[in-house]
């Protein structure tokens, strides 16, 4: 009877060893996967600082780009995009590309003579005070960049504790077997097919109906050839006053024909849209303004897409090879809704071409369509509720925002399709080689 307290002590002290040790072993790999984690942040952002230093430099070439770019943006956002894509991706896939870069910026600093340059960028970018000297930041910049090249030169030497290293043989191997951007295609029946066909060659015989009656009324019309002169000939200017004079002219006519030279600055004049968007402000005020020139800029993008889609689709069918196509095409039909948000966050990146150049590939109207309006909104209110003030750090600071926020979502992208490639070989048990 003694016995049985004692048995069940020992059994259940050793149930608690086993307990506590299977606690200590998923506390282990918690911690490996942590610090495997904090090892890919650490290299991707060190990777893409060398990029925010040639970026400097490049731009301290010249005195107008230099006075234009906030120079500690031009720092950050290559950082941020590192650590974002340290965050997404667990693995360091680019083993040396740190050393890459920092040896591109030593031989371009050393070959333009801009060696002060980096010690300045980095005072920029730390925002110290004007009365520490660049010459007194020497040595703790030595230090740092000496700091970081030996946790790397670690981070390398030890790959293989956290991550598989694939041989050149593996790789090849990996690559022949893994999904094609072209698998992730929806098989459309041939019916569906000669439906869309149908579907270009109406849309292309609408279009050139179009062009054919707007060059009759050019051509025959003088007073038409000559208003339409005078407006491309006025926006040319890139002067706002002179366009909001321009538009005022027309008195209770003034909306229409800001609305009629957007849509037309879109289709056949590479010039900034935002000088309309600041007359339209000027003129109607902030909020009537951004409804004017949003509403204009979207109309104008639609029929882009629409004369690229009717009049271009079938020559890049032709000029193109069949699988290239397949892959820009599946790309656009998949992903290009984000892929067109992000252009259209960027301010420096011409909507024009890129309505042309959406509508050139596969990707549906109403994807492309959202995605424009969602991603020009922010500029046009920006730009019409501030109007000609947006300048100096406001505008570095909203243009370096909306480039930030651009690059979160390329990474997005690249983090979907690896997982839409992976989901697509395993439904077809394609075996990988796996990670240790």
């Amino acid at each position: 009877m003694l016995l049985a307290p004692t048995s069940y002590y020992h059994s259940h002290r050793q149930s608690q060893i086993t307990f506590c040790t299977k606690l200590l072993v998923c506390g282990l790999f918690l911690k490996e996967d942590i610090l495997k984690k904090l090892r890919a942040i650490f290299y991707n952002a060190t990777m893409c600082l060398p990029i925010g230093y040639i970026l400097g430099i490049i731009f301290s070439l010249s005195n107008k780009y230099q006075m234009m770019i906030n120079l500690a943006l031009v720092m950050y956002i290559p950082v941020a995009f590192g650590i974002m894509l340290g965050i997404a991706f667990n693995n360091i896939t680019t083993k040396y590309l740190f050393f890459v870069y920092e040896a591109i910026l030593i031989v371009m600093a050393l070959i333009f003579g801009k060696i002060p340059n980096i010690l300045y960028l980095t005072k920029e970018a730390l925002d110290l005070p004007a009365n520490v000297s660049v010459n007194s930041m020497k040595v703790p910049f030595i230090i740092f960049v000496v700091v970081v090249n030996i946790i790397n030169i670690y981070i390398t030497l030890t790959l293989g504790k956290y991550q598989k290293i694939y041989t050149k043989e593996e790789l090849k191997e990996i690559k022949e077997k893994e999904a094609k951007l072209s698998d992730l295609r929806e098989e459309k029946s041939e019916e569906e097919i000669r439906e869309i066909k149908n579907k270009r060659r109406k849309l292309r015989y609408i279009a050139i109906a179009g062009l054919v009656v707007f060059f009759i009324v050019y051509f025959a019309f003088a007073d038409f050839r000559n208003n339409l002169n005078t407006a491309f000939a006025t926006i040319s200017k890139l002067d706002t006053t002179v366009v909001i004079e321009y538009l005022k002219s027309f008195g209770p006519l003034t909306a229409v024909v800001s609305f009629i030279l957007m849509i037309l600055q879109s289709i056949a004049a590479p010039i900034p849209a935002f000088l309309i968007t600041l007359s339209n402000a000027a003129i109607f005020g902030w909020v009537w303004g951004a409804v004017l020139s949003w509403s204009s800029a979207m109309v104008g993008a639609a029929l882009c897409f629409f004369l690229a889609r009717a009049l271009g689709r079938d020559v890049v069918e032709k000029l193109t090879s069949k699988g290239a196509m397949e892959s820009v095409d599946v790309f656009f039909e998949r992903y290009g809704k984000y892929a067109i948000l992000i252009c259209r966050l960027l301010p420096f990146v011409s909507f024009d071409f890129v309505s042309y150049g959406a509508g050139l590939t596969n990707m549906g109207f109403w994807a492309f369509f959202v995605a424009t309006g969602i991603g020009q909104l922010p500029a046009t209110i920006v730009y019409s509720y501030v109007g000609g003030t947006l300048s100096g750090g406001a505008q570095k600071l909203f243009v370096g925002l909306l480039s930030l926020f651009a690059l979160s979502i390329v990474i997005g992208i690249i983090k979907k399709i690896y997982n839409d490639k992976h989901k697509v070989e395993k439904e077809k048990g394609i075996e990988l080689p796996t990670e240790e």
